[in-house]
């Protein structure tokens, strides 16, 4: 397991002035997910496993915010993924739902931000194993670090729950150069001229 990272770690890392960046879950200031996954209506058993992971691998988010669009990549133990929506526009998508067989629903999603990339408000109604939830996930700049609070409302139970994390910014990773297309080119070679 790789060495838990600190913001003192970074004393030269430039203040933000924007949400733009790379973002580490200050997991000790932060509330549980305990909440959030509880009005979900997940299971104990899953509500446990998430709270261990976020316990013992750190979670990161990557943040790419322009005036078309909103970017964010996850990655946790449970998420290595990366999500793009354009900006002050209704975005459909199909996801897969379990529950007695494989089954998909859409997940509906509108994101708007101000001018300067300092505050993000992502609105979203999405499936969840029994139902239908309603999420608004707020993230703002806060003294140089990224304050979320997150406001989940399970529609099939009336359960809802307020959820405040703190992000620390860390340097952001730079992606891997893609690996040259080499067989592309041995078969440009190979073509008869």
């Amino acid at each position: 397991m790789p060495p838990k990272l600190t913001f003192q770690q970074y004393p030269n890392l430039p203040p933000r002035t924007n949400l733009n960046g790379a973002w580490r879950l200050e997991i000790h200031r932060s509330d549980s997910i305990r909440g959030y996954l509880g009005a979900m209506n997940c299971s104990e058993m899953a509500i446990e496993a998430m709270e261990k992971a976020e316990k013992e691998v750190e979670t990161v988010h990557v943040i790419t915010l322009t005036p078309q669009a909103y970017t964010i990549a996850k990655k946790s133990r449970v998420n290595n993924f990366k999500e793009t929506y354009r900006l002050n526009q209704r975005v459909v998508t199909t996801i897969a739902i379990t529950k007695d067989g494989m089954s998909t629903k859409e997940k509906t999603t509108y994101v708007t931000t101000d001018e300067g990339f300092t505050t993000i408000r992502i609105k979203s109604t999405m499936p969840t194993t029994n139902g239908i939830a309603e999420v608004s996930d707020t993230r703002r700049l806060e003294n140089g670090l990224l304050y979320q609070e997150l406001v989940l409302t399970n529609l099939s139970t009336g359960a809802s729950n307020l959820t405040k994390r703190w992000w620390h910014p860390i340097p952001t990773p730079v992606e891997p150069e893609p690996e040259p297309d080499i067989l592309g080119n041995m078969g440009a070679m190979l073509e008869p001229v």
